[in-house]
């Protein structure tokens, strides 16, 4: 168990007994979503506009589970991380080093031979002195197609889409609720329903990744949370260039483009396997800025299955009338 965990460089295990339990680094393997978001919303529109020019990470509290050797040893180990806010905490037998700071110890057991134990934490600083790194696809498995943000294929960060996650993307967001009378000395309520819009929604998007090391999983997960949270320069239809942190999610079965936003990522399942490998289950959170449910398109298409262009070059024949 030594040269797994330090704390403030002391070796956790050769100087406590310590050591982190079974899938004990969930909570390290997680990203926050972004501090509350200026947004407008129109009663007649769909979704939200909201504002992503600059945004930024909130605070991410997550817990670790322990074991420990010694009750005398714990005790030691709580007095040390309680003498000050934060301490350095270096994961290394998964390559991770955080500035933590203590919040509470949410559980404790202690058996004839061993303590356990549960610590929440803070990290304060997510993301503190990353320094980009473009994410890399170490092979093994074919690469997933379909699932795309801003163009650019989810497999390209080493991440597959689960089974499920289709349904969660094409779920209905809630109703905006219309002008509702409710007059207490009638039945029911009189409600405008002349035209129905909704909010924007949360969709859960269940993820997975096998790496060759944990390195390149640090690698490739940074990467992508960089990528959804970093604006970049766009221009609207009047020429002006602005910083926008708005993604376009991409889902190729369904033939549908989603405006989105990174709202969090978290951790279900972590596994070091033999050899160095890293098995990980995850969920990516985003939010849609706007999405309504449509009905099905009939276009035209070659036996080949490529869609046939007008002559302009900017439309596609629409067959709707044909199939009714």
């Amino acid at each position: 168990m030594k040269g797994k965990f330090y704390i403030d460089g002391k070796d956790a295990y050769l100087a406590f007994g310590l050591f982190v339990a079974n899938n004990g680094y969930n909570g390290l393997i997680a990203s926050p979503g972004f501090k509350e978001l200026v947004e407008n919303v129109w009663p007649e529109e769909d979704g939200a506009e909201v504002d992503l020019s600059s945004p930024v990470l909130g605070a991410l509290e997550f817990s670790i589970n322990f074991y420990c050797c010694d009750y005398f040893k714990t005790m030691e180990f709580l007095a040390l991380i309680s003498d000050g806010s934060y301490h350095e905490y270096n994961f290394a037998e998964i390559g991770c080093t955080r500035r933590l700071r203590l919040v509470s110890n949410p559980s404790k057991k202690i058996h004839r031979d061993i303590e356990t134990f549960s610590l929440t934490f803070s990290d304060d600083f997510p993301m503190e002195g990353y320094n980009y790194l473009a994410p890399t696809f170490d092979g093994g498995i074919p690469a997933q197609e379909g699932y795309e943000i801003d163009e650019k294929l989810l497999s390209e960060y080493g991440v597959f889409v689960l089974d499920g996650s289709d349904a969660e993307i094409t779920k209905m967001p809630a109703v905006k609720k219309n002008l509702l009378i409710d007059i207490p000395s009638q039945s029911g309520v009189t409600y405008d329903g002349e035209k129905v819009v909704f909010e924007k929604k949360d969709v859960s998007l269940k993820c997975w990744m096998r790496c060759q090391n944990a390195t390149t999983m640090w690698r490739n997960l940074n990467a992508l949370v960089y990528d959804l949270i970093t604006p970049t320069s766009k221009t609207d239809d009047e020429g002006y260039e602005y910083k926008d942190s708005e993604r376009v999610f991409y889902v190729d079965s369904l033939g549908e483009e989603y405006p989105c936003y990174f709202s969090g990522l978290s951790a279900s399942k972590f596994q070091l396997l033999s050899n160095d490998r890293v098995w990980l289950e995850f969920t990516l959170s985003l939010t849609f800025t706007s999405f309504r449910v449509n009905g099905v398109e009939y276009l035209l298409a070659t036996e080949a299955g490529e869609l046939i262009i007008t002559e302009d070059g900017e439309y596609y024949i629409d067959l709707k009338d044909y199939a009714d």
